[in-house]
């Protein structure tokens, strides 16, 4: 006999997810951690009224943006000003490819010569953001505060009229105080002025050019995140950034004074990413805090072993006693690599390298790529993040063979791609 549903049955029919309480959908949307999190999000909010706030939160909480943008976001948050104390990390991305200029020359052979033009652009203020008096007010009031002195506030809020975007990204970081996480590896390191205020004492005194780059207004915005940041990622892409051949390293980081993990460049370790003849390769002790726990070298070269050495015998002398993991993503696969480093008589990037972190007891990650492989041409991202999804990985790595084999050029035959990792006692890790 068939009995009635009861009341109860029908009542939990009737339930759907949209009836989960705030709290539990925020918990869903925080599962959005691919690279295609702002697409899927976006799809989120256009779900339903219910999912549109959800969306929107997390989309402003955990930023990954386009530079351009970086108004767009900052007049949101202060529409939500409740949100600042939430966003512990800021992720933005950039891109030179387009945006320089080459300047074309005869050689003495009479051969056509065409060199990227050493320039800092600055971008002027949008009618659209110049009209908002009142996001205007808020951003000169909090430059005031924080600005380290008179003519810094001055500088820096003249920018706001005639460099927009270095002014918008110094307040940015200043209004939010649980920050602990900048990523902007995916970048282009002339947007971000902000490096500037970062460099080491031999960038100082030979500053690298364009000289204009320098922004020293924004120290007010360094001081604020130097106690509290954690995780920091340098700009991959230096294009039209030259430095000075007796400059020793560009950065100095041992200012912060949580900074556990950093993220950069061969070219901004060494200068040059190539061996200068009679010249050692660049100390860690001068360039890292000594709370760093972990290294990832971008655009790894030949010489990177040489520095790795450098980096592993400071372990030893307990200048580094947390560091437990380097991460080393070379520009070109393994074979170049071996071959350069035996003309240069560098370190083997293999071998050596294994010995050494053993020796250390420091769990160490290589990678090397079929094809010579950058951050900017790849199109997907920087390439640790792309190998939390394998996919993405492989479509960067062909993306970078497409461009360099050319619209008209002959194909040539890619390597195969080349990954190695040991733990801290020297024992390979499947990868």
């Amino acid at each position: 006999m068939l009995r009635p549903p009861s009341i109860l049955s029908s009542a939990c029919e009737a339930t759907t997810i949209n009836d989960l309480p705030g709290e539990l959908l925020l918990n869903i949307g925080a599962q959005f951690t691919n690279l295609n999190r702002n697409r899927d999000l976006a799809n989120l909010a256009l779900a339903s009224k219910r999912w549109r706030p959800i969306a929107q939160e997390w989309l402003l909480i955990e930023p990954r943006f386009n530079l351009t943008f970086i108004d767009g976001y900052m007049w949101e948050m202060g529409h939500r000003s409740h949100l600042l104390s939430r966003v512990k990390r800021l992720e933005i991305w950039s891109r030179s490819e387009g945006r320089t200029t080459k300047t074309m020359y005869v050689s003495r052979t009479g051969v056509n010569v065409y060199l990227t033009d050493v320039a800092y652009t600055p971008t002027a203020t949008p009618d659209r953001t110049r009209q908002e008096a009142e996001f205007m007010e808020i951003c000169e009031t909090q430059i005031q505060h924080y600005a380290t002195n008179k003519r810094h506030a001055e500088d820096w809020i003249r920018a706001l009229e005639t460099d927009i975007v270095p002014a918008l990204f110094g307040v940015l970081l200043c209004v939010l105080p649980n920050l602990r996480e900048l990523k902007v590896g995916d970048a282009w390191l002339m947007d971000f002025p902000f490096f500037a205020n970062m460099r080491s004492p031999s960038a100082i005194a030979n500053p690298p050019h364009p000289w204009s780059w320098k922004h020293n207004f924004l120290s007010g915005a360094l001081t604020a995140i130097l106690p509290h940041l954690t995780v920091l990622e340098v700009p991959s892409d230096m294009t039209t950034l030259m430095c000075d051949h007796s400059m020793a390293t560009l950065f100095d980081f041992r200012r912060f004074e949580t900074l556990r993990e950093v993220t950069l460049t061969m070219k901004a370790i060494e200068g040059h990413s190539i061996l200068r003849i009679g010249t050692p390769p660049a100390d860690p002790r001068e360039i890292f805090t000594k709370t760093l726990e972990t290294l990832r070298i971008n655009e790894a070269t030949h010489i990177t072993a040489n520095f790795l050495n450098e980096l592993c015998l400071a372990k030893k002398t307990f200048f580094f006693p947390s560091l437990k993991r380097v991460e080393a993503y070379h520009i070109e696969h393994l074979e170049d690599t071996r071959a350069r480093a035996d003309i240069a008589q560098c370190l083997d990037p293999i071998d050596d390298v294994r010995a050494m972190f053993r020796d250390a007891e420091v769990a160490v990650y290589l990678y090397f790529p079929p094809w010579t492989m950058t951050t900017w041409d790849s199109e997907g991202g920087t390439p640790w993040r792309m190998k939390t999804e394998p996919d993405e990985l492989h479509r960067g790595e062909c993306t970078c063979y497409q461009k360099a084999m050319g619209p008209f050029g002959v194909p040539q035959e890619p390597m195969d791609r080349f990954e190695v990792e040991w733990d801290a006692e020297g024992d390979a890790v499947m990868v």
